[in-house]
């Protein structure tokens, strides 16, 4: 019997994409079709995933491309773009809050269907849009936020309230200056952006009970395996892909729902190589590299017309993917920075 794989709807870790000038576009084309050599480079999130990014994205677009070297550079925020740090990178990769976050910045070119192709089949979940309602991210993998439990000692959550339950005391643990924590709280306490007094004082009546506000997404790997908690809020696909390690860990969604995670690409608008930059993106929906991060990374696809192989157990489509919470980043965008200085206010202790 084969081994099921247990697929992320989400994370985990990205894609945006973004559209390119007329200038630009010229430029790049015609560099990429002539025997000049051509560096694009791309901003990546480091260790497997580059990995798994180099396999099914990199090479096959490299093999297609005989006179383009692809370099992935290391992870660039948008603090660092915004100190003039993004050097050459043609294509960046963040988190759907900070591709977002960097468009209304004026950092991102925008996208159509000319530039990337597979842009109406995917879900639209998948489209990032900037304040002026123009797209300028595209996801490549889908993951999930939820709560990761130790099943021998938790009776599976039912609700995010259930951090508080006594017998699980010292042995919970939530991330760090989190927003998707903050967001999903406030659905518990059935609070709202305007006024988040209830949130608050829930985080201050839990934190005793915690053992660790983890700042690193790989820690609950090692809470877990030395029976530091039970319980955490935690991304699907790294729960799944401890089980199959052979951890003794599940992965639930609350009743109150759980966060889409979403990671993306975009093209810098100082790219020189625009129009290859959207290409590369274009590549990272191909089937093969939509499957490659399903099997390999617990990643959902973000393309509809991916069908993924039946031996292979999947959490995504439509329904599922409905069920989780896509936060409207334009709006939580002017609450991140009075959120996380008051999350640090109430947890301190």
């Amino acid at each position: 019997m084969k081994k099921a794989k247990w697929l992320s709807l989400f994370l985990l870790t990205a894609t945006t994409l973004v559209g390119c000038s007329n200038g630009n576009e010229n430029s790049s084309s015609n560099a990429a079709d002539s025997n000049e050599s051509v560096t694009l480079t791309v901003s990546s999130f480091g260790g497997t995933y580059d990995e798994v990014l180099t396999k099914y994205v990199v090479e096959p677009f490299e093999n297609d491309h005989p006179n383009v070297n692809v370099e992935l550079a290391p992870y660039t925020g948008v603090t660092k773009i915004a100190q003039g740090g993004a050097g050459n990178i043609d294509v960046i990769q963040l988190d759907d809050f900070d591709l977002i976050d960097a468009a209304n910045q004026g950092y991102l070119k925008t996208i159509n269907s000319e530039n990337i192709p597979s842009l109406d089949s995917l879900y639209d979940q998948a489209k990032l849009y900037g304040k002026d309602e123009n797209l300028y991210g595209i996801v490549n993998v889908f993951g999930a936020w939820g709560l990761a439990y130790n099943p021998e000692v938790v009776d599976q959550p039912t609700s995010w309230l259930d951090l508080s339950n006594q017998n699980y005391s010292g042995k919970v643990s939530l991330m760090s200056q989190w927003i998707p924590d903050i967001l999903m709280i406030k659905e518990a306490v059935n609070s709202s952006e305007s006024d988040m007094s209830k949130v608050w004082s829930y985080y201050e009546e839990l934190t005793p009970s915690i053992s660790q506000y983890y700042s690193s997404f790989s820690s609950p790997e090692s809470l877990f395996s030395s029976n530091e908690i039970v319980l955490a809020s935690w991304f699907d696909g790294r729960a799944y892909a401890l089980k199959d390690a052979g951890q003794s860990v599940e992965f639930t969604i609350p009743k109150e729902g759980g966060i889409l995670i979403r990671s993306g690409l975009g093209v810098l608008e100082s790219s020189k190589n625009a129009e290859l930059a959207m290409e590369f993106i274009e590549y990272t929906l191909k089937t093969e590299a939509q499957i490659g991060f399903a099997e390999e990374l617990y990643y959902g696809p973000t393309n509809e017309q991916v069908e993924l192989p039946s031996d292979t157990l999947v959490v995504y489509g439509k329904e599922d993917i409905s069920q989780l919470i896509a936060p409207d980043w334009n709006e939580i965008l002017g609450y991140r920075e009075e959120w996380l200085l008051k999350w640090t206010e109430v947890t301190t202790q």
